[in-house]
This record gives structure tokens, C-alpha cells and sequence, in this order.
């Protein structure tokens, strides 16, 4: 028993120690006892302040236009994502992670709460919240499993779900969501707690008001205390003291949801999102039959591009066909990052004294929170999150039962199904929590990246390099194409501290266009020189520039700040970072005459 207690410990502190490490891997430090400007930081000082509005004055000329979203309106004078009403800003995002965190520690310290801490607290507490949920699932349904294999469905729990990712960038989104996590996961903990307890009704209440905090962080989360609410009807019946409990937490929390919003915006149902300052589009929910393909795409089945660099799995914008309006980022779909989430659907327990019942539930929780998703016109990865832990956890609970019902080679076998599904998911998550939303580890701290990066990479071919020398020659032919058509010639990196090199066709010959994360330096090519063109790029180590040559003339000369790349990363006649076509090739001929990447 005491070796199993350090098995599960030394899990729970590895994944603790990882998220951690992973709020500030980009460079962002805990700075305490100073003051840092962001949103639910500033929502908190309203909050401290006595009213609801964050201290900070709209502009008079924002305030004239008569709609909030202007593209010829300065950034410098609106504030990118607040709702703007009556004259004041307003934070639309769920106020329960302030109410939580940041307006406490306001009054106790009267400085702002560093916000990637506060999403370290959020994510951590939500997955040890999850533990606890799981293995009360498991003791009520009396189904036992090996210390490694529950070591193992820890990690998963920890690591499997999405919120790697949600670590990389810190900001006011990823706080709103992970405050939605952490009440989710103590919802459902609560929710098995109340089986079988003697003060069930207790147990439920709190299940209801955690319900309800999580709504108060993300609003759709109220779908799955709708499932939970079905669920406790189903099993005790309408007035039943679970059920009435049940219902009197979620809405005691509601009414005080309901006058926050009435106090802002004079309806209890306004949330703010209608006076969303945003994109085109962007501050409606737009629930429509046409964005189910194009969601289900985005939020489930879309893959991720894998290559032999480290970290080996990253995302690419992928764009089917999806209606006019509709708002999509980068995205890797949760079956992509969490295969073995379908176990939810597939594997749930007979019988378990409730436990079954409550297995269905929270897979269904997630369906009904992924559908919502899916059904509205924006997409983007860190959604994920709201209905990917829940499938995680009906996933192992399922799992767990199937293999404690299981003998001989059938156990083997699901087992290590299991621990393969699991490696490849915790690979996949750990790779898009490095690189995030927009690589910001390797942008910000590109010597700590390629350090990291050597870890994994024994094969030189593929081991990220800091400034390493480039020399590249080769003679290029061009195939007549329309103008417009735009093609790659070399690319050299990733987007962050890369480089590439892309001939644009015009009527009257080429434009060849330098291209680093920040700059572009076009050159025009006219007549004979349109046709064939001899190219040379070279980069010396410490000059943090870039030279090409055409023809044998020097043509273009572009500064960058650090070039990271691994030598298979330095490719001809096709581009990894297109922004909207990942397999990009050059349609005309290259003859490649020398190709030196780093020391030979």
C-alpha cells in the first residue's frame, strides 16, 4: 500500500512540477506585489472598488462610433475583448475566477494577483480534483486496478486533455476557461462524493453550486449541470432531497449570475458577448446548422502536421470549406490530441450503485458541451478544454472497469492499448503546450528552447540549431502562372526566428518576397530575369543578417534577430509555414548546386 500511495504521489507531484514549469516556460515570471493590468486583474479592482465596471475610461472618440467593432479605430484606445456599455468597460468573460482568486488576494494584499499563477491554481487544483473524482468513481463502483495502471490514468488526467496547451499563453481567455475546469472537475468530484454518503443531499448541494461557478466562468457550462440535474430526476426523482439540493446550489448561484448581469446591463441574461469588442462577427454566438461540419472538423477531426523535428506534432491552420462568417484559429482536434476519449461513449459500467449512471453522465456532459461548440461559428484549440476532460475522465473510469473485468491476454492486451493511447496523447499535448497558440517559448527564449530541444534530438538532421551558418545555392526555372499565384522558394525555420523566401507572379515577371515573423523585403524581377534565376542565400553566425544573391548580385540584405533551425528544417521548393496551405510547393524546377546547414 505505501508503495503504491509514493507511485500515485510521484505522479501528482510530476504533473504539479510540469504546470508549473509550463506558466512560465515563455519567459513571464510570478511578479508579485506590483501591479499588472490584466483583465480579470482589473475586474478585481472594480471589484474592490465597489462597482462592476474595471477602472479604466473609455475613450471619447470610441464611445462616438455607433458600433463597438472599428477596424479605423486604434487599439490604443479600446480595450481589444471587453464589452463597452453605458460608458464603461465591462469584462464579459465569467467574473467566478475573480470572485475566486483575484478579488480575494486584492483585499488581502492590495496588489494585483499575477494571472499566470492564478491559472497554475486554477488547472492544478482542477486536475487534482479530477484524481479524486476518478478514484471515488472507482471505489463505489468497487472496481480495482494496479497501482501502475491507476499511475497511468493519472497522467492522463494530468496531461491528456488539453490544458498543456492552455499553460503557453496566459491571458484573460485562458483564465476564464480554466476557472471552468477547475469547477467542472469539482462538480463531478462532488457528484461521486454524494453516492452513497450519509448526507448525500449536502454533497449534492455543493455539486450545484460548483455547477454554477463554472457557468459563472464559462456560460455554456450550464449545459452540463443540466445533464447532472436529468440525471439526479432520473435516479431519486423529481423532489427528491438529492435533486432539490442539487437544484437550490446551481441556483444560488444563478440568481447572483443573473443580478450581476442585470446590474451591468439591465437583462439578468446579458453576459456582455453583444457588446463585445471584437472582430466582425466575433461577439455573437451564431448557432447554425451550417457550422456543424465545419465545427465537428475544427473541434474533433482536425489533424495536426507531424514531422521528425522536435516537437515533433504542431498545429496548421486548415480551412474546409466553412460559411462566410466563420471565425476558426489554429486548431488540432481533440481526437487528435485524446484518441482514447471515445472509450467514453463505448465502455461504461453495468451496475455500480450509481457509479454507472454518474459514468454516463459526465460523458455525456461533454457531449452536450462539445455539440455547443461545434454548433456556434468560432473555433480555436483552447475551447477544447471545456468538454475534453470530462471525455478523458468517462474514458479511463470506462477503461479501468474494462480491464478489472478482464483476464489473461484480454487485460494484457487492453492495457497496453492503453498505455500506447496514452503515450501518443501525452506526446501530442506536451508538443502543442510547447509551442501554444504562437510559439511564444521559442520566440520569446529561443536559447532555452534549442537546449530543450537537444534533449530529444540525437539525430543531428533533426536537432534544432541557434544561428547556425546557412549556405544555399541552387538555379531555379519558373513555370509560367497566373498573377497572384504564390509559390515558396526556400524555408528555413519555423515561423518564430525563421526565414523563407516566395516568389509572388505578377503580369510583367516576379516579385520574390524575404519573409521573417515581423518583416518582408520584395524585390521586382523583370524580363529574361523572370524566367531562370541563380539564387544564393547564406547566413553567418552573429551578423543577424540574411543575404541573397541573384544571378550573381547581391539583391536583398534582411536582418533577424536569431535564426532557429534544425537542418531537415531547411527546405527547397516547399513551405511548413504557409499560413493557409501546409503543403505549398514550388511548381517550377530547382537544381539544388550546394546545400550546407551548421558545421559539417
Amino acid at each position: 500500500m505505501g508503495g503504491r500511495r509514493a507511485a500515485l504521489a510521484l505522479v501528482l507531484l510530476a504533473v504539479g512540477t510540469y504546470y508549473l514549469w509550463a506558466v512560465r516556460a515563455a519567459g513571464y515570471g510570478f511578479e508579485w506585489r506590483r501591479e499588472h493590468g490584466g483583465y480579470y486583474d482589473l475586474l478585481a479592482r472594480g471589484f474592490a472598488a465597489g462597482h462592476l465596471y474595471v477602472p479604466m475610461a473609455p475613450s471619447p472618440e470610441l464611445l462616438r462610433i455607433k458600433n463597438p467593432w472599428d477596424p479605423h479605430v486604434d487599439d490604443s484606445i479600446r480595450m481589444q475583448d471587453m464589452a463597452l456599455y453605458g460608458g464603461h468597460y465591462y469584462l464579459y468573460f465569467g467574473a467566478a475566477p475573480a470572485v475566486l482568486l483575484f478579488w480575494p488576494w486584492r483585499a488581502l494584499t492590495h496588489h494585483d494577483l499575477p494571472e499566470n499563477f492564478a491559472l497554475f491554481v486554477l488547472c492544478f487544483g482542477g486536475f487534482l480534483l479530477s484524481a479524486a473524482a476518478l478514484r471515488r468513481l472507482l471505489q463505489v463502483a468497487e472496481v480495482k486496478v494496479r497501482w501502475p495502471v491507476e499511475a497511468l490514468m493519472l497522467l492522463a488526467l494530468g496531461i491528456c486533455q488539453g490544458v498543456p496547451y492552455l499553460l503557453n499563453r496566459v491571458w484573460v481567455y485562458e483564465i476564464a476557461i480554466g476557472g471552468g475546469y477547475f469547477f467542472l472537475a469539482g462538480a463531478v468530484y462532488l457528484l461521486a462524493r454524494g453516492l452513497r454518503a450519509k448526507r448525500g443531499a449536502l454533497w449534492m448541494a455543493a455539486a450545484g453550486l460548483m455547477f454554477g461557478m463554472a457557468m459563472g466562468s464559462r456560460p455554456h457550462l450550464a449545459l452540463a449541470a443540466v445533464v447532472a440535474g436529468v440525471w439526479l430526476v432520473r435516479r431519486g426523482g423529481l423532489f427528491s432531497r438529492q435533486a432539490a439540493a442539487f437544484a437550490a446550489g446551481f441556483a444560488a448561484v444563478a440568481l447572483a449570475v443573473g443580478i450581476y448581469n442585470f446590474e451591468r446591463f439591465g437583462n439578468a441574461l446579458e453576459f456582455g458577448f453583444r457588446y463585445q469588442l471584437a472582430g466582425p462577427g466575433q461577439n455573437r454566438i451564431g448557432i447554425a446548422a451550417a457550422n456543424l461540419a465545419p465545427g465537428a472538423f475544427y473541434m474533433l477531426f482536425c489533424p495536426p502536421r507531424f514531422g521528425a523535428v522536435f516537437p515533433w506534432v504542431r498545429m496548421v491552420f486548415r480551412h474546409p470549406g466553412v460559411p462566410s462568417d466563420y471565425f476558426a484559429e489554429p486548431t488540432v482536434g481533440a481526437l487528435w490530441v485524446a484518441p482514447f476519449a471515445v472509450a467514453a461513449f463505448l465502455l461504461v459500467w453495468r451496475g455500480g450503485k450509481g457509479a454507472s449512471g454518474l459514468l454516463r453522465t459526465i460523458a455525456l456532459s461533454a457531449a452536450v458541451v462539445a455539440l455547443f461548440l461545434i454548433s456556434t461559428h468560432l473555433a480555436t484549440q483552447r475551447y477544447e478544454v471545456d468538454f475534453l476532460p470530462m471525455a478523458v475522465l468517462a474514458a479511463l473510469a470506462g477503461v479501468s472497469g474494462y480491464i478489472a473485468r478482464a483476464s489473461g491476454w484480454t487485460r494484457r492486451v487492453v492495457t497496453a492499448g492503453l498505455a500506447i493511447a496514452v503515450a501518443y496523447s501525452a506526446i501530442a499535448n506536451l508538443a502543442l503546450g510547447l509551442t501554444g497558440p504562437y510559439d511564444e517559448i521559442l520566440k520569446n527564449r529561443p536559447a532555452g528552447y534549442v537546449r530543450l530541444a537537444r534533449w530529444f534530438s540525437p539525430l543531428r538532421e533533426f536537432r534544432p540549431l541557434l544561428d547556425p551558418a546557412i549556405d544555399l545555392e541552387w538555379n531555379t526555372v519558373f513555370r509560367p502562372q497566373p498573377a497572384g499565384f504564390r509559390e515558396p522558394l526556400v524555408t528555413i525555420g519555423e515561423r518564430h526566428h525563421g526565414w523563407s523566401l516566395w516568389a509572388e507572379h505578377e503580369a510583367a515577371g516576379l516579385r520574390l518576397i524575404a519573409q521573417t515573423d515581423e518583416d518582408a523585403a520584395p524585390l521586382e524581377l523583370r524580363g529574361a530575369d523572370a524566367a531562370r534565376v541563380r539564387v544564393k542565400v547564406s547566413y553567418t553566425p552573429g551578423t543577424h543578417h540574411i543575404a541573397v544573391w541573384l544571378n550573381g548580385q547581391p539583391s536583398i540584405e534582411q536582418r533577424i534577430d536569431a535564426l532557429v533551425t534544425a537542418p531537415a528544417e531547411v527546405t527547397l521548393g516547399e513551405s511548413r509555414v504557409a499560413p493557409d496551405a501546409t503543403d505549398a510547393r514550388f511548381t517550377g524546377t530547382i537544381d539544388v548546386l550546394r546545400r550546407r546547414v551548421g558545421e559539417d
